[in-house]
């Protein structure tokens, strides 16, 4: 099978400063059986060449300024190398233009949040034309499979949800790692203090304002707390914001207790987690899927997180970490932090937890299951209908 691979065009794949969408697309396409043929298109970028071939993945990279002409100079590529489907990421927009110059393709869309599939983003009726036209739907969790069925109408057989998966490999290395002393030494963590970590983007969304307020009343009752906030603004970026300024107002009375680190590329995350003792994500929007948690688990540490969304999905309550919605983080979130550190037992069984959980979640099983749509799909289109043969009257 020949797949073509579309990713949105602001970030390069593979990511350079760590966009999530674009790194799914490198990690999964990397599990993809070699019997099939993969070709990602995606922007120039510095750091790689125009083109280039990794075993069964074919990278073609265009100038991106802005959706419309890089989207025309991949449909000029796929007219002339017709592939057996296509796999739009995230951007349902272009399956419009995609189809008027390819429509016997099959194309399918990966929708990996709400935004884009949005009004905000796109109009009611030209998402009602995506719909029909597409041949397919994919998301990462069956609570985003359940949004877009109900805000655009989707039928429950056009869309499928494939969980996101995490290489544990490097996470259970860094554990092991000789850089973890001198990383912590370097961020201002003594040996015998107790870490609180978040991983991600500075953003309200996020709830990193509700951790701060929360752990406020943690460092109360442990003077051996502290909280590392790992993360920018966006992929990248480490700009001072209105939210970034709020974050850093209410983590000042608590001094050296709140350590913030810029952003780190995500090749560097395994190192990063090992600072964690337990790591937290206090989403007060409804996540699709939240990566942090799955690999702050493959990292072998006890989550404390929101049952928004699609985090259910991944994070066992009171197994590998436990559900505490946002407005419950102030008032709970101390005595789980007491409960944790008072029963080192408790916290060794949920690490252990959280690495088996990690595992049912490969990359290799999100690969087969879009394989499986994509050769489901082909097969119907080419199966030759069987004639009926005409009544015969009997006597």
């Amino acid at each position: 099978m020949k797949i073509a691979i579309i990713s949105p065009g602001p970030f390069s794949v593979p990511p350079v400063k760590g966009s999530s969408v674009e790194h799914d697309i490198d990690e999964v396409t990397k599990m993809i059986d070699p019997e099939h043929q993969v070709t990602i298109y995606t922007r120039t970028c510095a750091a790689y060449p125009k083109s280039a071939v990794e075993e069964n993945r074919q990278f073609i990279r265009f100038p991106y300024h802005g959706p419309k002409p890089y989207l025309r100079r991949i449909i000029q590529h796929l007219q002339k190398h017709k592939p057996d489907v296509i796999m739009v990421e995230n951007r349902p927009i272009y399956v419009l233009a995609i189809k008027r110059k390819l429509p016997s393709i099959p194309v399918f869309v990966n929708m990996h949040s709400h935004v884009y599939g949005s009004q905000a983003i796109i109009s009611k009726e030209k998402m009602r034309k995506v719909v029909r036209l597409a041949s397919g739907f994919f998301t990462n969790s069956e609570f985003l499979r359940r949004h877009f069925m109900k805000s655009c109408n989707i039928p429950a057989h056009k869309i499928h949800a494939v969980h996101l998966g995490v290489d544990v490999t490097p996470y259970q290395v860094a554990r092991i790692h000789y850089a973890i002393r001198k990383l912590r030494k370097q961020i201002g963590l003594s040996p015998e203090d107790r870490v609180l970590l978040y991983a991600g983007r500075l953003m309200r969304a996020k709830g990193v304002h509700v951790l701060l307020e929360a752990f406020r009343e943690v460092s109360r009752q442990d003077p051996l707390a502290r909280l590392v906030i790992v993360g920018g603004t966006g992929y990248g970026s480490n700009r001072l914001n209105p939210y970034v300024r709020e974050l850093h107002r209410l983590a000042k009375p608590l001094g050296d207790k709140v350590k913030f680190v810029n952003f780190v590329p995500t090749a560097e995350m395994p190192l990063y987690y090992q600072l964690g003792d337990i790591v937290a994500t206090p989403s007060v929007w409804k996540e699709a899927f939240c990566r942090v948690n799955l690999e702050a688990m493959a990292s072998g540490k006890p989550v404390i997180t929101s049952p928004r969304g699609g985090i259910g999905e991944v994070v066992k309550h009171q197994e590998s970490g436990f559900l505490l919605a946002p407005r419950r983080w102030k008032k709970e979130l101390p005595a789980i932090w007491e409960f944790l550190w008072s029963a080192p037992a408790v916290r060794a069984e949920m690490s252990k937890n959280a690495v088996m959980r990690a595992k049912q979640f490969s990359w290799y099983a999100t690969a087969q299951g879009y394989l499986h749509v994509f050769e489901k799909v082909l097969n119907k289109q080419t199966a030759v209908p069987i004639p009926k043969e005409p009544l015969r009257k009997t006597g």
